[in-house]
């Protein structure tokens, strides 16, 4: 496996990079991470190791406030967007050779990439790991201030060890852009943890309702993070499976 960094230049530089197999390649996954997590993902490098075997290029990226991004000021779900929509025209560019093409996305990211469907054509393969299907609520829970005070200062300083200044246009765009109960008329594979404490399991079972062309894989004993034994590596291996078809 081969392992490149970039920076792709739109309005802003996004850092990118590049996990590459040592002969040709047949298909390319762009990741997605979640929020206030980055392209280095332990979950991505995983997935990249078990996919370059499969001839796979796996291209992931940060958004805007996260990881290696300087772009802070242009936080906000539509620049989110706009980011996957690059990044997948470029790995399109990248490896016009690549036959098959998925998107995996977790959490935030995986919220964004059902926001962006229309700019992925159907034949992408969409794998969305404890996606926060009904993300303003689940960020209601993470706000750390009251929302009289969040409108009041204009943002919230939120995060891990990379703080975001979250603006609060931020918030109307999610209560905007409500798909908790949307059929995305679109095939996906959705695995969630049946312990997940932010994406609660009554927001996948009510968008799953929503949405018959979805499957759902369960992980028993799973939380959020799928850092229990053998976890991750279960939603590698249904990932796997899905994108290879």
């Amino acid at each position: 496996m081969k392992i490149k960094y970039c920076d792709l230049s739109r309005i802003y530089e996004i850092p990118i990079k590049c996990f590459e197999p040592e002969d040709d390649v047949s298909g390319f996954i762009v990741a997605v991470h979640g929020f206030a997590g980055d392209k280095e993902s332990s979950a991505i490098s995983l997935l990249a190791e078990r996919m370059t075997a499969r001839g796979y290029a796996v291209i992931a990226f940060d958004f805007p406030a996260h990881g290696a991004s300087k772009a802070d000021e242009y936080f906000c779900a539509a620049n989110c967007r706009l980011d996957l929509a690059n990044v997948y025209e470029h790995a399109c560019e990248l490896y016009p050779e690549a036959e098959k093409k998925a998107v995996f996305a977790t959490s935030f990211g995986g919220y964004i990439t059902l926001l962006s469907l229309d700019t992925l054509p159907n034949d992408v393969r969409i794998v969305l790991r404890a996606p926060a299907v009904d993300m303003r609520a689940i960020f209601e829970k993470m706000l750390p201030l009251t929302f009289d005070k969040y409108k009041h200062d204009g943002f919230a300083e939120m995060g891990y060890e990379r703080k975001i200044n979250v603006p609060y246009q931020f918030y109307t765009e999610l209560c905007d852009n409500d798909i908790s109960q949307k059929d995305m008329q679109r095939e996906m594979l959705i695995i969630h943890g049946d312990r997940d404490d932010v994406v609660l399991p009554e927001y996948i079972t009510r968008f799953c309702e929503a949405n018959p062309r979805a499957r759902l894989e369960i992980i028993a004993g799973a939380d959020h993070r799928f850092k229990g034994k053998g976890e991750i590596e279960s939603v590698i291996r249904s990932a796997e499976r899905y994108i290879i078809g």
